[in-house]
Formats: C-alpha cells, structure tokens, sequence
C-alpha cells in the first residue's frame, strides 16, 4: 500500500479544541478539520501543535473525530488523565511537534525518546561562537525534533525527523545608521537567531550521520517548519553566506548522503507554503512567497532499497486543499498562515 505523508503548521492549533468555543473557533475548527480530510496522508506532522499529550488528544477527539490519533511516548504508570507531563519530547514552550496517524496504521509506528537522539551524537545542547567569540555560548534545541518509526512488512523502517526550527521573527525596532546599513540591536538578534538556526539544522544532519553508520540504507524522512526562506535571504547573502536547507541536505559530493527534495520537481511559481513582509527589503507579504515548509528524504527511499519509493513528481504544496478549505474566511477564521506539503511513497516496482 502507499503511504502519504505530510507536515503543516496550524497557527494557535492550541485554541481549536476550547471546551466552551465561539463561533469562530467553530468555523476556523472545521476548515482544519476539512483540510486534513482532504490532505488524507497516512502520518501528519503538527507544527505548533498543542503544548501537552492532554491537548493533542482532545484535539484529535474534538477537531478530527479520531480519524487521526497521536503517537504518543509510553511512561511507567501511563494514564490517560495524565497526558500533559513530557515523558521525553524535550518540548518547550507553547508550539509542541506532534505526529497524528490514521488509526490502522498506529500499531506500525512508534515515537523515539529525545535521549536517542542525543546518545547518538553525543550531545543535548552545544557550543556556538558567534562573529570570533573565544568562549562560545550554550544553544540547544528549544523544540526538540521528534522522530516516528514506521515499520514495513519487511521488518525495514522508516524515520520521520520531525522538526521546528528557531524562529527568525525580529520584534525589535529596525536601526540603521546615516548610511542606511542596518545597526544596533536589531540586527545583532536577526544575526544570532540565524546562526542558532543554522546549528540547529548542523546538528539534524550529526543525527543523521550516525544513522548512516548504523545502517547502509536507512529511510530518513525529513519535514517540518524550518523557518527559512527561497535560498538565501538579505542577511544569509550578506553578512552569513551560507543557504539553510544545504545545511540540512548534505554535501552533494557525499551523494549516499545526500537528500532529495520532496518539491526539486514541483512547478516552480507553486513552490511555496507562506507569505509574510519582509521588513528590511520593505516587501509587502503579497508579493514575498516563502518557502519555508519542507520535505526532505533519504536517497534509499528514492533508489529502490525500500518497498516504498519516492518517485517523480511526489512532492506537493496542497494549494487548493488550503484554497478550497478557507473560501470564505477571514483573519479570523483563516486555517493557518502556512499551507501543508505533502509527500507520496508508492511501491516498488521490481522487474
């Protein structure tokens, strides 16, 4: 069978299951509800999910009827009435990661521990010398990737990385100097928050080495919200010069290594998922489309090494899904400022 899987940010995804909801909460909590019918992928990764295992289970009994229940880790004494302790996500704040499944396929998936994550690199938080520091300073991951395992017939497996990479918002006040260069404050904590976000996406691909020195072939999926841009925006061309998503897929030259983009053959004006200004380039957000939503896999899972393949023209943005499920909306009402993307694994054609 094939397996479709996507990943979407819903905003304020927190507010949809309100025990006592408004009218607009009704309305906004249909058009989800609509949009994830329509999506139907087999494993969906929540992006800004509700914060607590309490919330994204009543999320999945109010908004989805449990057409799709969450994959949640397993504690000692585990009690339904005690799902908002973190039994090893290693989440904080309010925006959580979850995976939601069809429910026929939940006994072939399993959520990782975060402490697997960091007992493969060695690490929970490193060092980060920003502009020549001699003494670095602590960064870590504030939303922890989380990892699914979905297990084929064949006893393979596949690896769902999860991600919510640092958020490049800047709320505070743009500076410049007498000749128009950016200065002060603001541009030291657009800086910072850009390099955190690139070791964070250094630290995803350390995870995914060790993957690939315990096994020759593994399927490693790669999704989520990586808060970056088309290429390389005004502060990665100018001061960082380094592009995100080639952080993440690797050296070309290590090819075993590297990661197809689930949208490298998607038509091109199609291929974003979020609109917002762009403050220093004085961009309105309807003429400024990002991608910043992605899907990345594994070369096993494009080549023929799993019964389940990655082929041409996989990869989606779910445009009309979004356009058809908010027809009508308002600021208020509007499903998300992110639109969903989407990935096919078809079988394996052996000849």
């Amino acid at each position: 069978m094939p397996l479709k899987i996507a990943t979407w940010n819903i905003k304020h995804a927190n507010r949809l299951h309100a025990t006592n909801p408004s009218q607009i909460i009704l309305d906004r909590r249909q058009r989800v509800q609509h949009t994830i019918q329509a999506i139907n992928a087999d494993i969906l990764l929540m992006v800004e999910g509700p914060k607590g295992e309490a919330a994204i289970v009543e999320f999945c009994e109010v908004v989805l009827q449990n057409q799709w229940i969450p994959i949640l880790l397993k504690g000692e004494n585990d009690q339904i009435g005690d799902r908002d302790r973190d039994y090893g996500n290693h989440m904080r704040g309010t925006q959580w990661l979850w995976y939601i499944v069809k429910p026929e396929i939940a006994f072939r998936c399993r959520l990782q521990e975060a402490e697997v994550w960091q007992a493969f690199i060695n690490a929970d938080r490193w060092g980060v010398n920003y502009w020549g520091k001699i003494k670095p300073d602590d960064h870590k991951h504030y939303r922890h990737p989380q990892v699914l395992i979905y297990e084929l017939d064949n006893g393979q497996e596949i690896e769902c990385i999860g991600v919510h990479l640092k958020s490049k918002i800047n709320l505070t006040s743009i500076q410049r100097d007498d000749e128009g260069n950016l200065t002060g404050a603001y541009l030291e904590t657009a800086l910072k928050a850009r390099v955190k976000l690139a070791t964070e996406a250094r630290n995803i691909r350390h995870y995914i080495d060790a993957k690939f020195n315990q096994l020759e072939n593994p399927g490693l999926v790669l999704l989520g919200d990586c808060n970056d841009g088309p290429g390389q925006d005004f502060f990665e061309n100018q001061y960082l010069f380094f592009d995100l998503i080639q952080n993440l897929q690797g050296e070309v030259l290590l090819a075993e290594k590297f990661f197809n983009h689930a949208l490298f053959d998607y038509t091109a004006n199609l291929r974003w998922t979020s609109r917002f200004r762009d403050p220093i380039l004085n961009i309105p957000a309807s003429q400024n489309p990002l991608l910043i939503d992605h899907i990345l896999m594994s070369q096993p899972l494009c080549n023929g090494n799993f019964p389940l393949k990655v082929n041409a023209k996989a990869g989606k943005v779910e445009h009309e899904i979004f356009e058809r499920a908010n027809a009508g909306s308002n600021a208020s009402t509007r499903t998300s400022d992110h639109r969903p993307v989407s990935l096919m694994l078809t079988e394996t054609i052996i000849i």
